[in-house]
């Protein structure tokens, strides 16, 4: 899997009175509770008020996969999946659940890896 567009490639996020671009690479995954967004990075994490399909059809063109409801995640930050816990692992040792019927969807990604 090629992720060198995502070094060249930034999103916009505004707050409030800061808008601020982020590398696409720097960020390891999104979480969404109603229209809040918080976006982690590897580094920091940043708040926004955009829906998660919004984010995820900017963001699938670099790798990124929905693996909840609400949590969308980079595939270049994919450390291992626990299958039995229904746990994808991310580099740094961040742990976020996925969902049984989205486990075909992360498959298909990750055999793209080989």
């Amino acid at each position: 899997m090629n992720y060198d567009a995502q070094y060249t490639k930034a999103i916009i996020i505004k707050n409030k009175r800061i808008i601020k671009q982020i590398i696409v690479s720097e960020i390891t995954h999104i979480i969404c509770e109603s229209y809040i967004c918080d976006i982690y990075t590897l580094t920091d994490k940043y708040t926004t008020t955009r829906l998660l399909k919004v984010l995820e059809n900017e963001l699938s063109k670099f790798n990124f996969i929905r693996i909840h409801n609400h949590i969308l995640i980079n595939a270049k930050h994919i450390n291992y999946i626990d299958k039995a816990k229904n746990v994808v692992i991310l580099h740094p040792n961040i742990e976020l659940p996925f969902s049984v019927r989205r486990w075909k969807e992360i498959k298909s990604c990750l055999q793209k890896f080989d």
